[in-house]
This record gives structure tokens, sequence and C-alpha cells, in this order.
């Protein structure tokens, strides 16, 4: 448990739950600002009754292991952002896999990947409301899993509301806006009203930064500033989330103060699902005493942009692209470097194995309008 390697899994465990919406497990709050510092991030928890005792793995193989995290929309159920991580104990890296919205997992119908999980709830509809989320999420995972040919360990699934909350815990969070952001949509209770620059942001503009993905007018009439951090894309504003959860683990995953902490974990798991038990993630943010940050690696899935009877799908390639140096690789060359895992409860399925040339339709119209994906989100 005094090992650093537990110490620093302990705080990748607080980021992920904090993940994107700000749910850090391990706190020490700061009431001034801090200097501004370079990305990196963390990893998954739960309260299954199942679940994994994370401490015992750790303490004796220090093997790697990977995770989802799925946030759901403000309103409706779509997880509109899907994360695959990968913690690596022996080197303390952190690699993580965005997966666009629209990505389309399968020709047969108009699903797209942020749909399944609502398609789930209705198929375990029948199941009491308490069990009915856990085996949707579960049924989430495995899919994801086919989808990527990663193994899955844990999975974590937030809804975009707990921000304000958990932020606000935190004294909020300071953080470079890098543009003017403005964005009013009374239909979904949205009021996005940011001013560029370094700022501390409460949990409602943190929320307002982590949703905006584009302003209500043609981009080409916004400024400079805002086309340079920001195309219409869902991947943009991921990239955007994940700036703000480096900036939060590095501002607040310091030492422990745990009469602070124990509420914060509290709200956590009364607000998050996950296959960790809130017991093993106390007991390891006990051990914690100091962490190791480093820059995470960032990828995403490379893909084509196709429009399939009126409906907009990014169709994945099995390529991904190293977000900071624009490379592409071989999903499988990048999986077996950065995303390997011994324990793997959600392993790919062989007869449910994604070919993405299946889920073009055979028609030659469709071939004439095939583009290289820019990520833009055309719902």
């Amino acid at each position: 448990m005094k090992s650093a390697k537990i110490s620093f899994l302990s705080c990748l465990f607080s980021g992920i739950i904090l993940f994107i919406i700000g749910t850090v497990l391990m706190v020490n709050i700061r009431t001034t600002p801090p200097t501004q510092q370079k990305p990196d991030t963390a990893l998954p928890s739960s309260n299954s009754k199942d679940s994994i005792d994370i401490t015992e793995t750790y303490k004796n193989s220090g093997n790697p292991l990977n995770f989802l995290v799925l946030i759901k929309e403000a309103s409706g159920l779509h997880t509109d952002t899907i994360i695959i991580g990968n913690y690596e104990p022996v080197t303390n890296q952190i690699s993580l896999l965005t997966v666009p919205r629209d990505t389309k997992p399968t020709g047969k119908s108009t699903l797209k990947i942020n749909n399944v999980f609502s398609m789930a709830l209705n198929k375990y509809a029948d199941l009491p409301k308490n069990q009915q989320k856990n085996k949707a999420i579960e049924y989430t995972t495995q899919f994801i899993s086919n989808l990527t040919n990663i193994p899955i360990d844990y999975y974590v699934y937030l809804e975009i509301d707990t921000i304000k909350e958990i932020v606000d815990m935190l004294d909020g969070v300071y953080f470079d806006v890098p543009a003017d952001l403005r964005y009013p949509d009374p239909s979904q209770d949205l009021n996005i009203n940011l001013k560029k620059g370094y700022q501390l942001l409460d949990g409602d503009k943190a929320e307002q930064l982590l949703r905006f993905r584009k302003p209500p007018y043609s981009l080409r009439k916004a400024s400079d500033d805002l086309r340079k951090y920001y195309d219409g894309s869902d991947l943009k504003r991921t990239e955007m989330q994940i700036k703000f959860v480096n900036e939060l683990i590095k501002q607040k995953v310091t030492l422990l103060n745990m009469p602070k902490l124990i509420p914060v974990i509290n709200y956590a798991f009364s607000n998050v699902i996950t296959n960790i038990s809130l017991s093993d993630t106390l007991n390891l943010a006990g051990g914690l005493t100091r962490a190791n940050k480093q820059e995470m690696n960032s990828f995403k899935l490379c893909g084509l942009d196709r429009t399939i009877n009126e409906i907009y799908y990014f169709i994945y390639t099995q390529k991904v692209e190293n977000v900071k140096t624009r490379e592409q690789y071989d999903t499988q060359e990048i999986i077996d470097k950065y995303f390997k895992t011994k324990t793997g409860k959600f392993s790919p399925e062989p007869d449910k194995k994604y070919n993405y040339l299946s889920v073009l339709p055979k028609n030659p119209s469709n071939a004439e309008t095939e583009s290289k994906s820019n990520g833009k989100d055309k719902p």
C-alpha cells in the first residue's frame, strides 16, 4: 500500500472518476492560483457487488489495466463522451483513446456508438431500476471492447450534471479559457458565456467549458482564437475536456487532506456507476502521499465521414491518430504498445470483431462521397 505504484494508482483512480467532469477523489484544496502546467491524467473506480480488489491486484502484480469512461449528456440518455484509458504502473504512464460519438458500429441499423447505452437500457427494461443501469453499462463496455478490439477491466459512468457540485466542493479550478465562448440554448437550459483568459472556474463555469462545442453561428464568422481551438467537432471538445482534467489533477491531486477528501468520495460514489468498490478506493486513497504526474499519450480513432440514408456517421477505419503528432497507425500496433492488460474482464468477442468494410453500404453513390474524417459532428 505504501509503494509508489499503489500511491500513483490512487491518484489515477481519483482523477478518472473526476475525469471530464472533474470528479477527482484525491484532493488538497488550494485558495491561490497555481502556476500553469502541462497535461496528464487518470483512472476509474466502482461499487458493484462483484468488484475486483484493485489493491491486491496492484500490490501483487503491477500489471497494466484498461478502463472505460462514459459521460452522459445533460439532456437525454446518450453517452456523448467515450474514452478508453490505460494505466501502466511500471512506468506510471497513462494513455487515452477517444471514440467519436457518431461512430457507426454496425451496418444493419441506424445505431451510433453513443446510442448503445440507451438501447441497452431498453434491453434490460424489465430489471429493477437499481440493476438496469449497471447491466446497460456492462453491455456498452462489451460493445466498445468489440468495436476497438481493446480488453477493458473497469468502467466509470458519469453524468455531466455532476460536475457543478464536485468542482464547487473543490473550490473551483483555475483554467486558461482559450477564447470567448458563447452559446445560448434555452431548450437545453444552457447558457454558455465565458470570457477568454486564465481564471477560476466554479462548477457552473466548468460545465459551460466542458459542454461548449461551437458558436451558434458559422465558424467562418468566429474569432481567430475560437477557430484555433474549436472546429465544431466532438473531438475538439473532448481535447478541451482533457486539458481541463489535466489542470484539475495538477491543482487538486496533491497531498491528501482526508477530512475534505471523504465528502468528495462519498458524493462521487453516489453519482458514479463503476465496478470498483468504494472501500477499495478509500484504501488506495489512504496510501497516497504524493503522485508522480507524467504527460499522457492521447489518441483518437481515425475514420471516414459518411452520410447514409441522410444520417451522418463516423466510419472508424481501424486506424488511430496521435493527437499531438497527428501521425496515424494501425490500431493493433497502438493497442500492443499502449493498451495492454492481463485481466480484461470485458474482452473482444471473436465472432463480433469489427470490420469497417462491412459497415460501408454497397452503394456506388456513397463511394463518391467518401472522405477522410475531419471529426465534424453532423447530427
